[in-house]
């Protein structure tokens, strides 16, 4: 910027920052209109139909097709969202769109950590919560389901089938993290290298330095963590809300972003201790990747997974890195991987999620339990 004032005259410079200030100001009302448009919209959504299968605490888990008798699919959950985005609307389902296929799946809602997940880390979600629950799908079906994980999930899965491979047929990993020291891009040079690892340290450094506050607050705020998501693109919500002003009113497309941008701001806490271990273990120490992880005394490595596992990553996803996803799927001996150009969330929810991801997991669970 500097540059290109330097080489014009006073005037010209002049008319130049009239003219950036105006462009700015345009786009800037554009982006309020977008929001204002959004906090306007009628739509609210509808709880769909889901019959609790097993509770504990805050968390139960939901049958989302109880008459079926398809092949079940127990569904983890990422625990610092709502599980819905799996089952947004009764038209953009992934679950209910399961069912239809003939699987019956059931999924983790986390709920909000209350007076019972007060101190639980992520061995007390897993081993107190996720373990039993298992034991309950497979007692009740007669079969050992398909584990699937989204997100944190994934990662929660893999600890689960470590402690638990007998009662599992295969495991399906979807936007997964495992490295938390990888980037996107991984060919640079050194000078390149040494730049990723100093914003690594620094990352840690960050995360850490907020340890006190969830202390004394005893859990993470949503809020908090909404800040997090949005640092890793500060020009998002800007792009998003002007674009949604372009979106045809009673569109399709302009219900479905309401019922996302719904979904993102209905958030939930987490727990102190889980911060804690996310923080200084998984994003600090690089825990998982390091084999430093462990559950029940067990350390977590995926290598010793000996049923067959598929990986959903995307190449486009500023959440999880894709190669973060693809450390976790070259461990896996009986590994298949599966790469999308949809992000993080649109693998889940976009108008091309069902040719693009839904049918090509539905197809490969087939190939297993057949």
């Amino acid at each position: 910027m500097q540059e290109i004032t330097d080489k014009l005259s006073g005037e010209d410079q002049l008319k130049f920052a009239m003219a950036l200030e105006q462009a700015i100001q345009k786009k800037f009302r554009l982006y309020q209109d977008g929001i204002e448009r959004y906090q306007q919209h009628p739509y609210q959504r509808e709880a769909l139909d889901a019959s609790v299968f097993w509770s504990q605490g805050s968390a139960c888990l939901r049958d989302i097709a109880p008459k079926d008798n398809g092949y079940p699919v127990f569904v983890i959950p990422s625990l610092v969202n709502r599980y819905y985005i799996l089952d947004l609307m009764e038209d953009n389902s992934f679950l209910r769109w399961l069912g239809k296929e003939g699987w019956r799946p059931f999924v983790m809602d986390w709920g909000a950590p209350g007076d019972a997940e007060k101190a639980f880390g992520l061995e007390d979600y897993i081993c107190e919560y996720l373990k039993p629950a298992l034991r309950q799908v497979k007692e009740k079906t007669g079969v050992p389901p398909i584990l699937l994980g989204y997100c944190m999930g994934g990662t929660l899965s893999v600890a689960l089938a470590n402690l638990c491979q007998d009662d599992i047929c295969s495991l399906v990993l979807m936007a997964s993290p495992w490295d938390f020291h990888k980037e996107q891009d991984q060919r640079g040079d050194q000078r390149q290298a040494h730049e990723q690892e100093n914003r690594i340290q620094q990352q840690g450094a960050w995360l850490s330095s907020l340890l006190p506050l969830i202390d004394a607050q005893g859990e993470m705020p949503q809020e908090l963590l909404q800040t997090l998501f949005a640092s890793l693109d500060l020009t998002l919500s800007l792009r998003k809300f002007s674009a949604f002003t372009r979106l045809k009113e009673q569109s399709v497309e302009e219900r479905n972003f309401v019922a996302l941008e719904d979904w993102l701001n209905d958030g939930v806490c987490l727990t102190a201790k889980v911060s804690r271990e996310c923080f200084e273990g998984w994003y600090g120490d690089n825990s998982p990747e390091q084999g430093t992880w462990s559950i029940e005394g067990k350390k977590i490595n995926p290598s010793n997974l000996d049923v067959p596992a598929l990986s959903v990553i995307s190449s486009r996803d500023r959440i999880v890195p894709a190669e973060s996803s693809y450390a976790l799927a070259e461990k896996i001996s009986k590994g298949t991987v599966l790469e999308t150009p949809l992000g993080h969330i649109g693998m889940i929810v976009s108008r091309s999620a069902q040719s693009k991801i839904w049918t090509p997991v539905s197809d490969w669970m087939k190939q297993i339990v057949t």
